[in-house]
C-alpha cells in the first residue's frame, strides 16, 4: 500500500501551469468557514473554469486579531505560498488584522515578477481592487434620509479612527447636510462592528434621557441586527417606532425579522475582475489607482419599506438548526478522535485512525504535507535520509505525505510519499486537472510549524465549518502525541545516550518475549571499562562524553534490536529470531570496530574501552533473567581477562 520514492523522481518547475493553457491562481484570505469567505470561495470555483484558471486557496482560521500563540502559528500560511509557482496571486487583504506578512508576501511576489492583486487594503506594489462601499452606504443613508423623511437619525458607527468606519460617518455626515438636517455628536455611537459593544451604547443610548430617534443607521449588519433584537426585547417595534438600516449583507440578516435594509457585496462582479485581469481581458494601466467593485444596495423591511420576507425562512431556519446539530455531533466525534489516539502507541498508528472522523466532511482527497523533523521526532519515517533543517520558509525542502482518499466518503489511507515544498503536494497537476481547485492550510503546533494540509472537495457539498473542527482536533492530535512521545521519551529513555533506559527496555523486551517463544534469543551484555578513571581523573564531563560515544557506536552497530543503557556504564542489546549467532557476533564486531576508531581519531588523553558479553539460546523454558544472568556472567568474565592483559591485575 505504501511505497517510499526517491527525491530526485519529483521534478520542479517554475509555474504549476507550465506548457498548459490555463493558468494557476494563488486565493489568499482568512478564516475559510466565514459566510462571506465561503461566499467567495464558491464563487471563484463557479468562475474559473469559464476563464480556464485553477485556484489554490490559502486560508487559515484565525484573522490574527489576537496576535496570540495560535496565530503565530497561522501567520505560516503565508510561507506555504510558493511564490514563483504561481500565474497570479490574489490576496484578501481586509480579512487579515495584521499587515506584515502580507507586506513580506507583495514584496516577494514583485521579485519573482508574479502579480499580486489586494483587495480592500491598499498595499504597495500591488494591483488594489476595492469594494466601493462609500456609494453604496450613501445610498442607503439617502434611502432612511430622503426616501423616508426621517430627520431624528442616530448613527452606530464602528471602531473609532477605523477607515471603513470613519468613511461612512462623513457619509452619513454629508447627507444630512444636503438636507439641512443638523449634526449632533450626541447621537454618534461606536458598536465597534460587534454585538456586545453595541449592547452597551444601546443602553447608553436609552439612558440619556432623549426620546428615541426616527432611526439608527448602523455601519455593520451584525450592529443592526443587535439594534433591532436590543429594541425589541425591550417591547419597541422594527420600524414602526424606530427603523434601522445596516451594511454587509452577512448571511445572518436573512433571519433577522424584519430583513435589514443595507449594502451587500458585489462578489460576482469582484470575481468577475480578478479572473478578467489575471487572464488580460481586463488592462491595469497604473497599480497605485485603485480599482473599484461597485457594491449594492438590498431593501428590507426594517426601514419601513415593504417587507423582503423570504418565502423559505422557516425551511431555511429548519435546515440551520438541522446543520447545528451536524456540527455539534461532529464536534464531539472529533473530540472522541483526540481522545482514542491522543494517548495512542505511537504516532503513525494515530495518523492512520485519522480517516474513520473524515467521511462526513464530504472532501475528496486530504494530504497531510509534514516537515521530515516531525516524523523523525517521533520516530517514524519512510524516507532513507534523516529529516531535513527547516529553512526560512517554516518548512523542510521536501515533505512527508499521508494521503487520505474518500471513496463513497468511506476514508482511507491509500498511501505515503515525499514530495518537494514548492510542488505543494504529488501529481499536482493531474489533481488541478480533475478538481480545478483546492485549499490549503497550515498545520502548527505551539505555533511552530508541522506542515500544511491540503483538501480537495466539491464546493457545494463540503462541509466548511466541520473541517475547521477537524483541523483544530487534528493539530490538538498531533500535540498530544508529541507531548506524550516527549514523556515516554523521559520516562523510558536514557537522556545521556538516546538509548532506552532500565524501564524501557524490560517494557520493550517483555513485548516481544510475548510473541516469540518458539524463537532464539541473544543478549549482548556490556560494561564500559575504566569510567571511574576518567570521571575522577578529567572530570564528569569527559565521563557523560565518553558515554555519549559509547552509546552512538551502539546505535550505529544496530539495526532494529533493543538496545539501552541500564546503568552508569551498563549497556544491554537484546533482540530475537533464528538463527541469530552470526547477528549477534556481527554486532560485537561492529561496536569493537567502532571503538577502534574512535580511539584512533580522537584527541582525548584516554581511550574508550569495553567488555562484552554474548548469550544465545531458545526463549522457550528460560526467563529473561536466565538470559541476562548468562551474558553477564561472560561480560565479566571477559573484563577480569582484559584487565589481566592491561596488567590491571
Amino acid at each position: 500500500m505504501f511505497r517510499l520514492i526517491q527525491k530526485e523522481e519529483i521534478g520542479m518547475e517554475k509555474k504549476y501551469s507550465e506548457g498548459e493553457d490555463y493558468k494557476v491562481i494563488a486565493f489568499i484570505l482568512a478564516r475559510f468557514p466565514n459566510e462571506e469567505q465561503t461566499r467567495i470561495m464558491k464563487q471563484a470555483v463557479s468562475e474559473c473554469r469559464k476563464y480556464n484558471c485553477k485556484v489554490v486557496f490559502f486560508s487559515t482560521l484565525t484573522d490574527f486579531y489576537n496576535n496570540d500563540l495560535n496565530d503565530a502559528g497561522e501567520k505560516k500560511i503565508f510561507d506555504t505560498i510558493y511564490v514563483e509557482g504561481y500565474d497570479a496571486i490574489v490576496l484578501m487583504s481586509e480579512s487579515f488584522k495584521q499587515d506584515e506578512e502580507q507586506t513580506l508576501l507583495v514584496k516577494r511576489a514583485n521579485e519573482a515578477g508574479v502579480p499580486i492583486i489586494a483587495v480592500d487594503k491598499c498595499m504597495d506594489g500591488a494591483i488594489n481592487l476595492a469594494f466601493d462601499y462609500g456609494n453604496t452606504f450613501e445610498e442607503v443613508v439617502r434611502h432612511m434620509i430622503e426616501f423616508h423623511g426621517y430627520r431624528t437619525v442616530n448613527f452606530m458607527g464602528g471602531l473609532k479612527n477605523n477607515s471603513f468606519s470613519e468613511e461612512r460617518l462623513d457619509v452619513f455626515k454629508k447627507v444630512l447636510a444636503d438636507n439641512a438636517i443638523p449634526y449632533e455628536p450626541e447621537r454618534i455611537y461606536w458598536g465597534e462592528f460587534w454585538e456586545d459593544p453595541t449592547r452597551a451604547e444601546m443602553d447608553r443610548m436609552l439612558a440619556n434621557g432623549k426620546s428615541l430617534p426616527e432611526a439608527i443607521i448602523c455601519a455593520n449588519d451584525m450592529m443592526a441586527i443587535t439594534v433591532c433584537s436590543y429594541l425589541q426585547e425591550r417591547g419597541y417595534r422594527v420600524p414602526q417606532d424606530v427603523a434601522v438600516s445596516g451594511f454587509d449583507g452577512v448571511e445572518m440578516e436573512k433571519f433577522n425579522r424584519p430583513r435589514l435594509t443595507t449594502g451587500i457585496q458585489n462578489i460576482d462582479e469582484f470575481i468577475r475582475i480578478v479572473f478578467q485581469i489575471v487572464t488580460g481581458k481586463r488592462a491595469v494601466e497604473d497599480k497605485s489607482n485603485k480599482t473599484y467593485i461597485y457594491s449594492k444596495m438590498q431593501i428590507g423591511g426594517s426601514c419601513g419599506c415593504a417587507n423582503l420576507e423570504s418565502l423559505q425562512s422557516t425551511a431555511e431556519m429548519i435546515r440551520l438548526k438541522t446543520e447545528l446539530h451536524q456540527q455539534i455531533k461532529y464536534q464531539g466525534e472529533v473530540n472522541q478522535m483526540v481522545a482514542n489516539y491522543g494517548n495512542a502507541e505511537n504516532l503513525e498508528s494515530a495518523l492512520l485512525a485519522v480517516s474513520e472522523y473524515m467521511g462526513s466532511l464530504n472532501y475528496n482527497d486530504f494530504w497531510f504535507c509534514a516537515n521530515q523533523n516531525l516524523f523523525d521526532e517521533q520516530g517514524i519515517s519512510w524516507h532513507k535520509e534523516g529529516g531535513d533543517e527547516q529553512d526560512d520558509r517554516n518548512y523542510t525542502p521536501v515533505l512527508d505525505v499521508l494521503h487520505y482518499c474518500s471513496e463513497e466518503h468511506m476514508s482511507e489511507v491509500d498511501f505515503k510519499r515525499t514530495v518537494k515544498f514548492e510542488d505543494l503536494i504529488p501529481d499536482r497537476k493531474k489533481q488541478l486537472e480533475e478538481h480545478d481547485f483546492l485549499l490549503v492550510t497550515t498545520v502548527h503546533m505551539k505555533g511552530k510549524t508541522a506542515g500544511y494540509a491540503v483538501i480537495s472537495f466539491d464546493s457545494e457539498i463540503f462541509w466548511y465549518t466541520a473541517y475547521e473542527a477537524f483541523l483544530t482536533n487534528f493539530r490538538h492530535l498531533l500535540e498530544m502525541q508529541k507531548a506524550q512521545i516527549q514523556l515516554m521519551r523521559v520516562y523510558m529513555g536514557d537522556l545521556l545516550t538516546g538509548l532506552y533506559n532500565r524501564n524501557g527496555f524490560y517494557q520493550k523486551i517483555q513485548t516481544v518475549l510475548k510473541v516469540a517463544e518458539d524463537l532464539d534469543m541473544s543478549i549482548i551484555s556490556m560494561d564500559m571499562d575504566g569510567l571511574k578513571r576518567i570521571n575522577d581523573t578529567y572530570g564528569h564531563a569527559e565521563g557523560d562524553f565518553a558515554l555519549q560515544t559509547l552509546g552512538k557506536i551502539v546505535k550505529e552497530s544496530i539495526r532494529q534490536e533493543i538496545a539501552a543503557r541500564i546503568g552508569g556504564d551498563e549497556f544491554l542489546i537484546a533482540f530475537v529470531g533464528e538463527d541469530i549467532d552470526d547477528r549477534a557476533e556481527e554486532i560485537v564486531t561492529c561496536i569493537q570496530k567502532g571503538i577502534q576508531e574512535f580511539n584512533q581519531k580522537s584527541d582525548k588523553p584516554y581511550e574508550l574501552q569495553a567488555s562484552i558479553g554474548v548469550y544465545t539460546n531458545r526463549i522457550k523454558n528460560h526467563t529473561l533473567d536466565h538470559f541476562l544472568k548468562k551474558a553477564d556472567d561472560l561480560m565479566y568474565a571477559r573484563k577480569y581477562l582484559n584487565k589481566r592483559e592491561r596488567g590491571n591485575i
